[in-house]
């Protein structure tokens, strides 16, 4: 799946943030997670590895983060020469509280990080109110489920992405229709939030 399908045209609902990082319309380079040499890092569609791998989800960037004092060591390549290269670069710890942005049933929660890429996680499944057809919404990353839902963390079973989301703390927020299809993320936050 490299694309997205679109929203339904007949649709209309009104979401919740799904963090509270609300500077999506007035601040969007503060929204999304990045990294030093890859703004689009956080952003839906081609913006990883030079543009050569699809991303469903957008990563949204804490409000609430403290510095450990650390660094980690991270490979970053240099997209017009292809040149990879190492840095050193800080690392965070969000603690922002993560919400479901739309009324529905907790379909999974994934407590064991071990078992999939994105880490502790919850996916909720909504219906259409005109259609009725369900859809789907995924908060991943997540450092524990509770509280209501869940808060920010950077878990995964890969240690390649748990060392990223050090540099680059962030809830990976994916949006898709009942066949798993994704539909853009960005699109259907700036399309269902209140202004």
């Amino acid at each position: 799946m490299n694309n997205f399908v679109p929203l339904p045209a007949e649709e209309q609902i009104v979401i919740t943030w799904p963090t509270p990082n609300q500077q999506l319309f007035t601040a969007p380079e503060k929204f999304f997670a990045r990294t030093r040499v890859n703004p689009g890092f956080g952003k839906p569609g081609w913006t990883r590895d030079c543009g050569r791998r699809f991303h469903r989800g957008c990563d949204i960037a804490p409000v609430n983060v403290t510095s450990t004092g650390q660094t980690t060591r991270v490979i970053f390549t240099d997209c017009a020469t292809g040149k990879d290269f190492a840095s050193d670069e800080p690392t965070f710890i969000p603690h922002d509280e993560v919400f479901c942005v739309y009324p529905g049933q907790i379909i999974e929660a994934v407590t064991d990080e071990s078992t999939s890429d994105f880490g502790r996680h919850i996916v909720v499944e909504h219906h259409w109110p005109v259609t009725g057809v369900k859809f789907f919404t995924l908060y991943g990353h997540l450092a524990k489920l509770g509280n209501g839902f869940g808060w920010m963390g950077q878990t995964s079973r890969s240690a390649d992405a748990r060392n990223w989301m050090a540099i680059a703390p962030h809830l990976h927020f994916e949006v898709r229709d009942a066949t798993d299809n994704a539909y853009d993320p960005v699109k259907f936050l700036k399309r269902f939030l209140p202004r």
